[in-house]
Formats: structure tokens, sequence, C-alpha cells
């Protein structure tokens, strides 16, 4: 099984709304720092634009893992992904 990855939206837009303007960079540290504490197999990877820039900061997670929408509490983040899509 591939160890799953969480790609976290950086794109930044001047004068909108965007998931670097929304805290995603800082998510993504925090989100790392909780996978470690977890001891988990998992990475995170910044990505280009996911479509929802209104929504942010967005998350895919893969492979056929969700999208979330407004990600901002790390813990709450893993938590519902070890919930609801069952990786270890």
């Amino acid at each position: 099984m591939t160890d799953p990855i969480l790609y976290l939206c950086s794109k930044r837009r001047i004068g909108a709304g965007s998931c670097a303007g929304s805290g995603s960079l800082e998510l993504a540290a925090a989100l790392k720092a909780e996978i470690a504490k977890r001891d988990l197999t998992w990475d995170v990877r910044l990505s280009p634009c996911l479509g929802y820039c209104g929504e942010g900061p967005n998350l895919k997670a893969a492979p056929d893992g969700p999208m979330l929408h407004g990600c901002a509490d790390a813990g709450a983040v893993l938590d519902r992904l070890q919930r609801d899509w069952r990786r270890k």
C-alpha cells in the first residue's frame, strides 16, 4: 500500500482570498509536526491551486482520499482523516 500524501494548496493571490493567505503554509508545518507526533508515515506536500480559493486552506488526501476545505487545525484534520479515510 502506498503511504498517504496530503497535498496542501500553497497558492497566494494578490487582492483575493487564497489558501496561502488563509494560513496553508503554517498549517503544512503543523501537519508535519502532528504526523511525527502520531508516528504516521504520511507525507505533506505543497501543491498549486486546488480550485476552491474562497474555501481555503484546501487539502487533497492521496491516493483516493477526500478533498477537505477550510482546514485550520492540524490535529482536527488528522483526526478526521484517520477516522473517515482509515489510513494508518
